[in-house]
């Protein structure tokens, strides 16, 4: 993978959204190129771009591929070993309580939600059931 995209996905992993002119300057990119990789990322599902606000995100379904990538064995191992990893569906308009957490679906559609835990409550992606 080349160097600028190997910086770019790891700029994403935070789970903020980015503005477009600001990653081209970081990355020491064209805003052209950016854009036509950016493209390329949002028609492979990799990443969430939003047009009206120039802003980009990477793709929940993907930040946990690429933020283990990052990981050594051992952390990997010690983070199975002591991980739970589950994946809950919340029908519309109803509450769970989950280790004292309450999530509320406010939505009318049925969410999705992939959790890993490690005795609290690390991660939580909310997606919509297709």
């Amino acid at each position: 993978m080349s160097e600028k995209l190997e910086r770019l996905l790891g700029l994403l992993c935070d789970n903020v959204w980015h503005n477009i002119d600001e990653m081209a300057k970081t990355l020491e990119i064209p805003q052209a190129k950016l854009q036509q990789i950016i493209k390329s990322l949002n028609d492979a599902e990799l990443v969430q771009y939003n047009l009206a606000t120039n802003q980009i995100k990477l793709n929940q379904n993907w930040k946990a591929l690429i933020t283990n990538q990052k990981e050594t064995n051992q952390e990997i191992q010690t983070r199975q070993e002591s991980t739970a990893i589950g994946t809950i569906i919340i029908p519309p308009q109803k509450t769970l309580i989950i280790q004292c957490t309450r999530i509320t679906n406010l939505t009318d559609d049925i969410l999705e939600l992939e959790m890993r835990i490690n005795q609290k409550i690390k991660e939580i992606t909310i997606n919509k059931v297709k």
